[in-house]
């Protein structure tokens, strides 16, 4: 295995990187024969090492550094305005198809209600 976070002993390396890769604490520590708080100390240090916050910020440091590629929601204005737009015809859809399922089951449940009365 190539070392990705070289700052970090081998041993904590390998604990960031299964919680990076979406291990449960439990799960690193039965696989390592380590207690659950020998796996919190260890992701701590490696959070204050590599300067992340959470296990999102080491997954997305983790395979930024395998991949060589920096990953950022810093988008241009066009591009947030598209995305808005499409996400804004996708809801209105859906809102229009949850309406039309609505009357059908109004429909239904008339005409249920009319053969219930005959």
């Amino acid at each position: 295995m190539e070392r990705v976070f070289t700052e970090l002993t081998p041993e904590c390396e390998i604990t960031a990187r299964m919680y990076a890769q979406g291990y449960e604490k439990k799960e690193i520590a039965n696989f390592k024969c380590r207690a659950v708080s020998t796996i919190n100390n260890q992701l701590q240090k490696a959070f204050e090492i590599l300067h992340v916050r959470n296990g999102r910020e080491l997954a997305t440091m983790l395979y930024e550094r395998i991949a060589g590629v920096r990953l950022t929601m810093d988008f241009s204005p066009i591009v947030r305005v598209s995305v808005a737009c499409c996400l804004l015809c996708i809801f209105s859809l859906s809102l229009y198809h949850e309406q039309g399922d609505m009357r059908r089951l109004r429909r239904f449940r008339i005409e249920h209600m009319e053969r219930v009365r005959e």
